[in-house]
């Protein structure tokens, strides 16, 4: 039951974000560590990432591809982050039936693992239903906000159906994450290219569609940069 309306939330997000023209462009990663760093610039990463949280709703596209994947080049970064709140959250939703009280504690442990994963795209959903089941409109708005505008950005990267138009992601969870967003069920087999692309097979579909390329060359080059430190 869960699941479902967390998967029904996603999907209603698609057919908003998918409503509005977006340039499909591919993410300019030397351009984007360059301007985080600079302080002048309104694009500097710590004041950007202030008005993410501060829930700023006139960031623009081009302000969420800066921050999602000039995120990579922060301290902060993790390929798989391990958070010490999964285990709470889980236990929350092994219950049958979730109370109010139940929706707080996801708010409190959601909010504390989006302090380290910023645009996880699971939490994001999880928080925005859990404020919109305690009454809670305008902090569901604006963290349904986030999480529109942040899975918006992953598809202005691409097309996903070749290498070249892959969609570029800085966390392997968005891949899946993605693919519900999209409607489509995971195939079970994963596969990486030599072009540094994930290769996700979908369950048979209405469309004909077979996979989608996620490209995650960024990804495996901070994992690198992991094990060498």
């Amino acid at each position: 039951m869960k699941k479902a309306f967390i998967t029904i939330f996603l999907i209603n997000i698609f057919i908003i974000a998918s409503a509005e023209d977006t340039i499909i462009k591919a993410p300019d990663y030397k351009a984007i560590k360059k301007i985080i760093k600079n302080k002048s610039s309104d694009n500097y990463y710590p004041k950007l990432m202030e008005r993410y949280k501060n829930s700023d709703t006139s960031l623009t596209i081009e302000n969420f591809k800066t921050l999602y994947y000039g995120f990579l080049f922060t301290d902060s970064y993790s390929a798989y982050p391990i958070s010490q709140f999964s285990d709470s959250i889980s236990f929350i939703f092994k219950k049958d039936t979730l109370l109010k009280n139940d929706y707080m504690a996801l708010i409190k442990y959601e909010n504390l693992r989006l302090h380290d994963c910023p645009f996880n795209i699971r939490d994001l959903n999880v928080l925005a239903y859990s404020y919109s089941q305690i009454g809670d409109t305008l902090s569901a708005y604006l963290t349904y906000y986030k999480l529109n505008m942040t899975i918006k950005t992953i598809l202005s990267t691409g097309d996903g159906k070749e290498e070249k138009s892959a969609w570029h992601v800085v966390a392997v969870s968005h891949e899946y994450d993605i693919l519900r967003v999209l409607g489509f069920q995971f195939g079970g087999k994963q596969t990486l290219t030599k072009n540094g692309c994930d290769y996700l097979e979908v369950k048979e579909n209405q469309y004909n569609i077979k996979g989608f390329y996620f490209d995650v060359n960024m990804v495996l080059e901070k994992e690198q940069e992991l094990f060498k430190k």
